[in-house]
């Protein structure tokens, strides 16, 4: 914004304090302030673009409550803290803006066609690139293509860990590494106790930073990152693991990303994880390696930061310009 020659304010989005918005030329992001903005009664015209950093609300909430269902479905008991059910959902700002910039793909920028008529803009998610791929890729050995790396954040029942937990308990020839912040999850953690710390072919590693040796050597040990979450922004986690491993994704459309090379999974169920894992138990090693290799290419073609600042810039110069000559 200081390169498009504004003087920025920087607010929190939860902050609730009146803001004199008259002082604004544009008000970009998520939060208060646009409910603030909207009723308001101001004669003063104010370019509104909304930042989603995932698919519109009501397709996330109603998607992670339906997970949260289904486990309770399965396990007798409610775990509605491994959702990521959002409390607030500030309409104004997906219904009454200038323009909308969705982080994610197309199934992204879709979830909130329908409920906004206005421009909304597609954004790639940007990933920290901190290994070389293509090293770690010459690097590994056969049994590598029996792993696969669950790599997330909180709301793991949301992230579809669950499933995977599922599915590798009762496949052991083939091993899940699981890296995130599991243990902040108490109550999914007792209800899957015996499958996330009892079972020999599901190796549990907490949080994990991807600038440590421990990062690499699970890269190193893996071929594919599995990922069946039912509502993303564009899914840096399963970026960080393509564009420093070159794992080869496993994923649903609501990661919302495509590299077109990777196996979807279909449904948040036992049978959907199985078809899309046999699938990757079909690949011949020499199969795996030339997709790890297109799977690290597209990424590091259309997910740099400097490929989404440069973007993002853009984007933004192409809304501002449209609204200041009406």
């Amino acid at each position: 914004m200081h390169e498009l020659e504004y003087v920025v304010d920087i607010i929190d989005f939860r902050m609730t304090k009146k803001v004199d918005v008259n002082k604004y030329d544009l008000i970009c992001g998520f939060g208060d302030i646009f409910q603030q903005y909207f009723e308001d009664s101001t004669n003063k015209k104010i370019i509104t673009i909304y930042y989603g950093t995932g698919m519109h609300v009501c397709h996330q909430n109603y998607a992670t409550l339906q997970r949260i269902k289904d486990v309770y479905n399965k396990k007798g008991k409610w775990i509605g803290k491994s959702s990521r059910f959002v409390d607030k959902t500030w309409s104004h700002q997906t219904t009454l803006v200038d323009s909308i910039i969705a982080l994610g793909n197309e199934v992204c920028v879709n979830s909130y066609k329908k409920y906004y008529d206005g421009l909304v803009y597609s954004l790639n998610a940007p990933f920290y690139q901190i290994l070389d791929a293509r090293k770690i890729i010459e690097s590994r050995d056969q049994e590598s293509a029996k792993h696969y790396l669950w790599f997330g954040s909180s709301g793991l029942i949301h992230k579809g860990l669950d499933l995977l937990l599922d599915y590798f308990s009762k496949n052991k020839d083939i091993t899940l590494h699981i890296c995130g912040y599991i243990e902040n999850e108490k109550e999914f953690c007792r209800i899957y106790k015996k499958e996330l710390f009892e079972t020999e072919n599901i190796k549990t590693y907490g949080f994990v930073d991807i600038n440590s040796e421990k990062f690499k050597n699970i890269l190193q040990k893996c071929s594919f990152v599995v990922y069946p979450s039912c509502s993303e922004g564009g899914s840096p986690s399963v970026l960080a693991t393509i564009g420093n491993g070159g794992l080869i994704p496993i994923i649903t459309k609501e990661t919302t990303i495509s590299t077109g090379y990777e196996i979807l999974i279909d449904g948040f169920d036992y049978f959907s994880i199985e078809k899309a894992i046999l699938k990757s138990r079909e690949l011949t090693l020499a199969e795996i390696k030339a997709l790890q290799l297109k799977n690290l290419d597209y990424v590091l073609l259309h997910h740099t930061q400097e490929q989404y600042y440069t973007l993002l810039k853009e984007t933004l110069k192409q809304i501002i310009s449209v609204k200041n000559e009406m």
